[in-house]
């Protein structure tokens, strides 16, 4: 069973009316204050969601390059007490930044930045940008992942960590950056959860298998593992709504969730409908964080919807939660949430929003977000949007979602 607490939507007012149904919301919370950011838009409230508060990621931190575009995530250490907010820039025909800013109240006007270019990292990465990002804290590193690509081509050239110490992104003065980068796999995610080490994943291009790397705080390399796993169809996927009208034009089988909890490394992703799946679903795999070893993969499916863009994380506790969507057959794409019920190992998923339009152009995506609740043990606090009313950029709904098992 899944219990939702508080459904919480964000009205235009809140969004600045900047929504999109590639819409990529984060959210970050501290208890009462939230901070929410998705694509051409970013949140405040904090009065635990009753009330927000616009903030224009295009000005609220000042122009540089060629200006904000488009994926920002947010995140709050409560260890250090401090929010982080991660901006992706436009790519220009040199290339782009990415901006890690910090607060210590995620206010208006308290933000602390540092950019970094391609050619910050590597002298050599000329005409470069970064794209699809994803973040993780570990006790006491931030880790941003991004792929690489050529501006003049949109080629995909490389996968790249970059790591920065935690004291002193809270002390706001001078910041020290480490890079790692691996041209044999893309689209990196990592495994969230406490800890002292960063481990991260991506699907080998040789064999139906995960590549797990791993970085500790205190070391200066990268380790990798490979873990066979069940083979899976990356297309192409189709599940359409009411009206024959299509949601998943847009998806892939990138890795969209992952975590770290108990001993268990997991990692989900989209999967084409095959044989033993009539619909496109969540692929999920858990390995043995020591062993390095396939434990099982209880996959999240139905017979008569498709699941897509997964993001899990750990609560307190140590156990899974889940934030997707679903669609096809008799519904638009409908924001579901939920958790992974060790004993009997099958996610227990209940509805939170429906949408009441499809999309207009068929596409939906690309992530979403989930955060442990920072003062509740079995809490989660998740991201999630919908359609409502119609199927303009408008009418785009963004939601915070808390519930628990």
């Amino acid at each position: 069973m899944t219990r939702i607490l508080k459904n919480i939507p964000l009205d235009q007012s809140a969004t600045g009316a900047q929504t999109g149904t590639i819409c990529e919301p984060s959210v970050a919370t501290s208890g009462k204050r939230i901070l929410m950011a998705g694509n051409w838009f970013s949140s405040r409230s904090t009065d635990g969601g009753a009330n927000w508060s616009f903030i224009d990621p295009y000005s609220e931190l000042p122009a540089t390059g060629a200006g904000v575009c488009c994926d920002q995530i947010v995140h709050y250490s409560k260890a250090w007490r401090l929010w982080i907010w991660l901006l992706q820039f436009r790519k220009s025909s040199s290339g782009n930044i990415v901006r890690v800013a910090v607060s210590s109240t995620g206010a208006p006007g308290s933000w602390t930045w540092w950019d970094t270019a391609p050619t910050d990292v590597e002298s050599d990465w000329r005409n470069t940008w970064f794209d699809y990002p994803d973040l993780m804290e570990t006790d006491g590193k931030l880790l941003l992942s991004f792929n690489l690509y050529g501006v003049t081509n949109d080629r995909w050239q490389r996968a790249v960590v970059l790591r920065f110490s935690m004291r002193e992104l809270k002390a706001r003065g001078a910041l020290a950056r480490e890079a790692w980068s691996t041209d044999e796999a893309g689209s990196l995610r990592f495994a969230r959860g406490p800890g002292d080490t960063a481990f991260f994943a991506s699907q080998s291009n040789i064999a139906p298998a995960l590549i797990i790397y791993e970085w500790p705080d205190a070391s200066a390399a990268v380790t990798e593992n490979t873990v066979a796993v069940t083979d899976w169809s990356d297309g192409p996927y189709r599940s359409n709504g009411p009206g024959d009208t299509p949601w998943l034009d847009r998806l892939d089988d990138r890795i969209t969730g992952g975590w770290r909890a108990k001993g268990v490394l997991g990692f989900a992703w989209s999967a084409a409908a095959d044989a033993a799946h009539p619909q496109p679903f969540i692929r999920v795999v858990r390995i043995d964080e020591t062993t390095r070893k396939l434990i099982d993969e209880p996959d999240l499916w139905n017979k008569t919807c498709a699941w897509a863009y997964p993001a899990t994380m750990p609560n307190r506790r140590g156990d899974i939660g889940i934030t997707a969507f679903c669609g096809g057959g008799d519904q638009h794409p409908t924001h579901a949430v939920g958790w992974l019920d060790p004993r009997k190992k099958t996610w227990q998923m209940v509805t939170a929003t429906r949408s009441t339009h499809p999309p207009r152009r068929g596409v939906w995506g690309d992530y979403l977000d989930i955060q442990p609740d920072p003062s509740r043990k079995t809490y989660w606090v998740a991201s999630g949007y919908t359609l409502q009313g119609g199927n303009n950029r408008s009418n785009v709904v963004p939601s915070v979602v808390v519930f628990k098992p």
